[in-house]
């Protein structure tokens, strides 16, 4: 199935060049995503943003064809904040898979903190799950990260077919958003039992 059937674009309508319109454009985007902290998806719609920024209708119309190209920008940066943290990490690691443990706790730790710093980051993240028309943008995202945590894989055991390679760095990609997603919807579990947990099972899916 494609992953971009219905897809929204996250780029502008209309690409803001002069400093004025980059000072707009931002504004559209951090008011949606105080809204986004204060009142979650369900808050989240053109008059509450540009009412927010001090704005007017016209004004988002002109950047955002509706509130899901809007989601899409913030997604798309969202997504952009999370993956430069594993590319760091990526860069850093020494040997495989002796210290992955602990270098994957720490990538979760830093994932996280990412994330709640980034406002609004949990309804984001709900969004791009939830919504069918943002999926693209998670999947395009995670896509492109196993593909990344697969050469650095390949790396370190090249006896590994390249195709389950990737499918075993998908895989783990996968599961350290689900941790993420879960520390950021719950606060009933003990967060580094649970990143330790994470480390370990991503370490059994990468060599065990």
């Amino acid at each position: 199935m494609s992953t971009k059937k219905n897809a929204v674009s996250e780029k502008p309508v209309v690409e803001p060049r002069q400093s004025r319109s980059k000072a707009t454009y931002r504004s559209l985007l951090a008011a949606a995503q105080k809204i986004l902290v204060e009142e979650g998806l369900e808050g989240l719609n053109s008059n509450a943003i540009v009412e927010r920024a001090g704005l007017t209708a016209p004004a988002f119309y002109r950047y955002f064809e509706d509130k899901h190209a809007m989601l899409a920008a913030l997604g798309r940066n969202l997504m952009n904040a999370q993956n430069a943290v594993l590319e760091t990490a990526l860069a850093d690691v020494a040997e495989l898979p002796g210290a992955l443990v602990d270098q994957t706790r720490a990538l979760l730790w830093r994932t996280l903190k990412v994330t709640e710093a980034f406002e609004g980051g949990y309804a984001l993240m709900v969004s791009l799950r939830a919504i069918p028309a943002l999926r693209s943008i998670r999947l395009e995202s995670h896509s492109h990260v196993a593909r990344i945590m697969a050469e650095r894989y390949l790396e370190a055991n090249p006896h590994i077919p390249r195709d389950e390679a990737y499918d075993r760095c998908r895989l783990a990609n996968e599961i350290g958003y689900a941790c993420v997603e879960m520390l950021l919807e719950t606060d009933e579990c003990d967060r580094a039992r649970v990143v330790d947990r994470t480390a370990k099972a991503i370490d059994a899916v990468l060599f065990g």
